[in-house]
């Protein structure tokens, strides 16, 4: 009997603990958590969804560098209260990771290198793929909240635990980095837009500038959203689509996810080659949807990853998409890149 009730009191759940804010690395378990707070989130008016948008990408809430040479795998987010209880995920309207000294595939901005929003869920590459980090590199991560609960929540904080692989993993991993094509991306500028009661669409063309392979696809769509396609220009052919998750009422609860290298290499995209990205809404709500978007999000393995554009932070678009985001990008950075390392 005393041996059944011990049984017990050891599988009792431990307690929450109360959250602190800071950085703690894990080196045996090859984990960085970052825990940022806390913040009192104002319940929103009626109508103010998505208007946020039209104001500022987030609130800078931690700087910091990637502490190892390894591979990044991942992240999972926790939304928790000031003892430690798991609040709602809706609460986060999004989080950014931006990469100061990596570039985006398609434009000269900062990397986002991992990012989620209330529709998202988390993410974990297998160890046969990562995105390659190097010891020093300079990171920011950004919060935005939104609270339709009705009521004021005070004391919220926000856990994101981002997981990596060794450098010296054998066989090495596949080096994949984060791409996000968008129907209206214009650095330094708000990618929403207005979608009109009805089924509508919306476009635009982008070039690979290197070849390489889609391994996994999704995407971001707000409410009234339905898919986001990848056509080849030149066909007419359909690349690889992801629908939504809707109410009937055209609320999204998320957008699939799907596993092109499960049994294969991937699916193949050109360098050169015209595609065309299509975001589709299909608005129900009788009114003009404001401040939608249309985002497709792939992890990208480029045939050769030397080929990877080089940051420039002389850029004028990178700068201004930077100052965007609160970040300084004078004598500071020029500094910097006398001194950084050489990294795709």
């Amino acid at each position: 009997m005393l041996l059944f009730l011990a049984g017990l009191l050891v599988a009792l759940p431990s307690p929450p603990q109360p959250p602190v804010a800071g950085i703690h690395i894990d080196q045996q378990r090859r984990v960085m958590t970052i825990v940022v707070g806390p913040f009192d989130v104002a319940a929103m008016p009626p109508g103010m969804m998505h208007a946020m948008h039209d104001e500022d990408p987030g609130t800078i809430a931690q700087e910091l560098t990637w502490p190892v040479d390894g591979w990044f795998r991942g992240f999972t987010t926790e939304v928790l209260d000031a003892r430690g209880t798991p609040l709602s995920r809706r609460l986060l309207h999004h989080f950014t990771l931006v990469n100061y000294d990596r570039r985006t595939l398609f434009s000269p901005v900062a990397e986002r290198i991992a990012s989620a929003s209330l529709e998202s869920e988390d993410a974990l590459a297998p160890k046969t793929i990562g995105a390659p980090m190097r010891e020093g590199q300079r990171l920011g991560l950004y919060v935005m909240w939104r609270n339709q609960t009705g009521q004021d929540v005070q004391g919220v904080y926000l856990r994101l635990s981002l997981t990596w692989s060794p450098a010296n993993l054998l066989p090495s991993p596949v080096a994949t980095l984060p791409i996000v094509l968008d129907v209206n991306f214009r650095p330094g500028q708000v990618n929403t837009f207005d979608v009109p009661p009805g089924r509508s669409e919306r476009s635009a063309e982008i070039v690979f500038p290197i070849p390489g392979r889609l391994l996994v696809v999704s995407g971001h769509l707000h409410d009234q959203g339905e898919s986001v396609r990848l056509e080849d220009v030149e066909t007419g052919r359909v690349v690889v689509a992801v629908a939504a998750r809707r109410d009937p009422d055209g609320r999204v609860h998320g957008v699939a996810r799907r596993l092109l290298a499960l049994w294969g290499p991937g699916l193949r995209v050109e360098a050169g080659r015209r595609y065309r990205i299509v975001g589709v809404y299909n608005n129900v709500s009788g009114d003009t949807a404001r401040h939608a978007m249309a985002e497709l999000v792939a992890a990208f393995a480029p045939d050769d990853m030397r080929q990877w554009p080089q940051v420039d932070r002389t850029d004028p678009a990178y700068r201004q998409d930077l100052a965007r985001y609160g970040v300084r990008t004078g004598q500071e950075s020029a500094r910097h890149d006398m001194h950084e390392h050489h990294m795709p």
